[in-house]
């Protein structure tokens, strides 16, 4: 394998040249009011899941708002008329971005809807960015929970920068980012030809800065375009089992081509603040980018410290706004250190969590990471993370792994955190995942412009706030399917029931789950008349304090399951889970019969075998999930009788199944209970 360190430190700046905004002074003369047209308009304009995600943040009578109304589409057709080409339309703020000549400009400039024209260099003046502006949100510092220990074998070299996090022990109690929905805005994203992202969920794609869906790189693209973007989104949802694990792999993307990397300038502002837009609208849960806005090329405005003050940004301003309708908002903080109120757009925003990057022991801020106050004096960044030789993947390298430095690889850690957060427990918001971060981070007793409140554990932050369910585990047993779930919390589970319903039935059918000393809870008997049925199912929990939680949370929500298919999460769960096995020539099922055997501090087993002449035989250990827990292929060399011994000190106390495949296909089995 081949080690390649790059240094990202992605400076942008193609040159747009006649392109302008014009801003409108209103979308139509129409009023604004509920079931008003314009009110339909803006309701139509954005997808169920946003406003879902909308109800968590904001009353039912505020969730669609003015700015959520597309722009009046006679004053497009007037522009489109006139042969001005509009390359983004931004609702937020009431304005586009047209190429178009001086003339042309001089022509529709005081038409009478149009309140301000401006050329791309500018900056977007204050007062339409403050419009979007939201108060900061206060939090609270509090105890750490005891952490479990966990299991690293899959991880591979990206096991440092995960583990730093807590992240791999959310892993091992099932969380991968699953149901949460993740939008990049970058360079680009070279993803169809390496097989590190053949998991990757991609909703949707698109290039703003050439309008249209082509991510990857593109014939009047520079040759690296679309590196940056592709290490980005591999450290998020890269997944290659012993080498790289993203830190959300089962989430969905949406992925943005907004940025370029041979010039600094203003426009890319503009795709990133459309982006923002659409990605709302196609309700995404969680923002991530590592871009940064501070210096722009010679012909165009730069922006001077004052214009830091978390809200006067183009970028910042949208990234405040989305935060509000609630979106997180995650930046990494910049490579502009050691120097102090160094903090670049859209990190500094007010609703933006700003991510810095320290070394791979985590005691070191490290010396490109910027650093605070931002102009009104706020502390900045807000958390720290992995910011040197992080693995990733690079376009076209499908079996490299290349090791990349800056914040832009600290912030997908931090954001795939925050998507497992959100996976566990869909109902918080924004300022509550702040707000619960602050409380478990390393630095929280003094935080400071540096390290902002340091590290945080994102393992301690989900089992404090509530019980912690993962998403379902799933897989086929001989014409059953078995439905698992981790469970983990601060109080005893009292009990655990499992609903399920299938095609015909008509009303949920309650099953109590049975628990594994592993700390899963399992069904095996959901069966079917199909060979292909959906189940929508559904879990409670109740602990011995009182305190339940449904998975899904949302009343009205549920899994849907496929009986003989297999969810994602079975490749993470223990070893290996038993699959391409024929128990035709069984009696019984070797995971729901009763044990035969009960074992009691015993340090191993001894086991004589009839193996029929058979030159070699497979023996399978399975725990009550079926997962794999030893797997061992062995040479007769005795005739007819085999006798073994298999060690299962370590093993925890539950049931258990030896599987025994001869070459002739044919199984034998044996089932025990171990107590230790």
């Amino acid at each position: 394998m081949f080690r390649i360190l790059i240094l990202v430190f992605l400076s942008s700046t193609i040159i747009f040249g006649g392109r302008y905004r014009i801003f409108f002074k209103d979308k139509g003369n129409e009023e604004f009011y509920p079931n008003s047209r314009l009110y339909i308009d803006a309701l139509n304009s954005i997808s169920q899941r946003t406003k879902e995600r909308r109800l968590k943040v904001l009353p039912q009578e505020n969730y669609i708002t003015y700015e959520d109304v597309p722009i009046n589409s006679q004053y497009l057709e007037e522009l489109s008329r006139r042969n001005l080409k509009i390359l983004l339309k931004l609702k937020w703020l009431n304005y586009v971005v047209v190429e178009a000549d001086e003339s042309q400009i001089n022509e529709i400039k005081n038409l009478p809807f149009i309140r301000l024209v401006q050329p791309i260099g500018n900056k977007v003046p204050k007062e339409f960015t403050n419009k979007l502006a939201v108060k900061d949100v206060k939090n609270f510092i509090a105890n750490a929970f005891f952490v479990p220990n966990f299991n690293d074998s899959y991880y591979g070299e990206s096991l440092n920068q995960l583990k730093m996090l807590g992240i791999d022990k959310l892993n091992s109690l099932g969380l991968f980012g699953d149901s949460v929905i993740i939008g990049i805005m970058d360079t680009g994203f070279r993803v169809k030809s390496h097989s590190g992202f053949d998991y990757a969920d991609i909703l949707s794609e698109y290039d703003f800065l050439y309008q249209d869906f082509t991510t990857a790189n593109e014939a009047q693209d520079s040759a690296n375009q679309d590196l940056h973007g592709t290490m980005v989104f591999s450290i998020l949802g890269g997944l290659m089992p012993g080498k790289l694990v993203g830190s959300a792999p089962f989430a969905s993307f949406i992925l943005a081509k907004t940025e370029t990397i041979n010039e600094e300038t203003h426009f890319e502002e503009d795709c990133y603040a459309s982006a923002v837009e659409w990605m709302d609208s196609l309700g995404v849960d969680i923002i991530t980018s590592s871009l940064g806005y501070m210096k722009f090329d010679s012909s165009e405005q730069s922006y001077s410290f004052s214009d830091f003050d978390g809200k006067t940004t183009l970028v910042s301003a949208y990234a405040n706004r989305a935060n509000k309708l609630g979106i997180v908002m995650v930046s990494s903080a910049g490579n502009k250190g050691p120097s102090d109120s160094t903090i670049q757009a859209p990190a500094e925003a007010l609703g933006v969590m700003a991510i810095g990057g320290v070394n791979r022991t985590g005691d070191t801020v490290l010396k490109f990471s910027s650093r605070g106050p931002t102009a009104d004096g706020r502390i900045k960044p807000d958390f720290v993370a992995q910011a040197t030789s992080v693995v990733s993947f690079a376009p076209g390298k499908p079996d490299t792994l290349i090791y990349g430095s800056g914040t832009s690889v600290a912030s997908p850690l931090f954001a795939g955190g925050t998507a497992l957060l959100l996976s566990a427990f869909e109902e918080l918001t924004p300022n509550e995942i702040l707000s619960n971060l602050k409380k478990f981070s390393s630095n929280k007793e003094n935080p400071n412009y540096s390290f902002g409140f340091g590290i945080p554990d994102f393992y301690q932050t989900a089992i404090s706030h509530d019980i912690l369910i993962s998403h379902p585990i799933t897989f086929p047993f001989d014409n059953k399917q078995r439905v698992a779930f981790k469970i983990k919390f601060g109080h005893p589970i009292d009990s655990v029931f499992l609903y399920t319903k299938n095609s015909k039935e008509i009303a949920f059918v309650r099953r109590l789950m049975n628990y594994s000393e592993a700390g899963d809870y399992y069904f095996t008997d959901l069966q079917s008349n199909f060979m292909y049925d959906t189940f929508n199912i559904f879990v409670k929990v109740q602990s011995k304090n009182g305190t339940q939680r449904r998975k899904p949370f949302n009343e009205n929500k549920y899994f849907s399951i496929v009986t003989n298919t297999r969810s994602k999460n079975t490749l993470f769960f223990g070893n290996e889970i038993l699959k391409a096995l024929d128990f035709s020539n069984l009696n019984k099922n070797p995971f729901s019969s009763t044990p035969s055997t009960f074992l009691e501090g015993k340090e191993e087993i001894t086991f004589e075998l009839s193996t029929d002449g058979a030159t070699e035989f497979e023996l399978y250990l399975l725990d009550a999930l079926g997962r794999i827990v030893l797997r061992k292929k062995y040479q007769n060399i005795y005739g007819n009788t085999y006798i073994g011994k298999i060690n299962i000190i370590n093993l925890p106390s539950g049931p258990y199944s030896i599987l025994i495949k001869k070459q002739n296909l044919e199984y034998e089995f044996l089932r025990f209970f171990k107590i230790r």
